[in-house]
């Protein structure tokens, strides 16, 4: 009379076989978590430049459609009313409201200054057109991560300096002149970026002044301007152009 043993548990072959199959799937499950982590950060700081870029856009755009034909006087030295050198801009600009009427100047001055070392595109306001050496400007972060920065002229050829050549105090009309437009270019995390803004007409502006006529040389006729270029051109692997 034979009887049958019953085999309980695994045999060491088939232990080994389990183990190596739950490695392989915790190997493959891990790659997929770290694709997806990877996917998800990279969309996280996607959505942080978008933003940043989005908000540095629109007040810049605020700026140039706001920009007026009016000199400004820093520290008792006159300025023109838009002035760009060693890629610093500055200019002169309308639309501050005040509406605790606490005395505010409706116009005030706006700088844009790269650091090159920090990366960083900053933007300075004067609460005036007239203050001195002493004040402190609000400072504010435009653009962070930023490289090969730009900014050019456009009248309507692309120039680094405005006004062109040495400035006269004394000609009212190359103070007051505004050029057609701005150009700012930039690499952002490698992708380029082209902006393109138009300015105030100021071709009655200096022609009153050049008449004379220092009724309306004092404040422009603000309904004058051409409809602003606004333009942006983003370089990337996949190009594409907002406008």
């Amino acid at each position: 009379m034979s009887t049958t043993k019953h085999r309980m548990g695994f045999t060491l072959v088939e232990l080994l076989v389990a183990i190596a199959i739950f490695a392989v799937l915790s190997a493959l499950g891990w790659k997929v978590f770290d694709y997806m982590a990877k996917i998800k950060e990279r969309n996280g700081m996607h959505e942080e430049n978008l933003e940043q870029l989005q908000e540095a856009y629109q007040q810049i755009q605020r700026d140039m459609l706001q920009a007026i034909p009016v000199s400004a006087n820093v520290g008792g030295q006159v300025k023109p009313a838009l002035e760009l050198g060693n890629k610093l801009l500055s200019l002169s600009k309308t639309g501050v409201t005040d509406p605790l009427k606490q005395g505010l100047a409706p116009n005030e001055r706006i700088e844009y200054r790269y650091n090159a070392e920090e990366k960083t595109l900053y933007r300075l306001k004067y609460a005036q057109l007239n203050s001195t050496r002493a004040e402190q400007p609000l400072s504010s972060v435009l653009l962070r991560n930023v490289e090969d920065y730009q900014v050019l002229v456009l009248n309507p050829n692309e120039v680094n300096q405005w006004p062109a050549g040495v400035v006269n105090l004394n000609d009212h009309v190359a103070l007051k002149t505004l050029p057609r437009g701005i150009k700012f270019n930039f690499t952002i995390q490698g992708v380029e970026y082209e902006w393109l803004l138009s300015l105030l007409n100021t071709d009655f502006v200096t022609a009153n002044v050049r008449l004379n006529r220092p009724d309306l040389n004092q404040q422009p006729v603000f309904n004058r301007f051409n409809p602003a270029l606004l333009h942006m051109n983003v370089v990337d692997t996949n190009q594409s152009e907002w406008a």
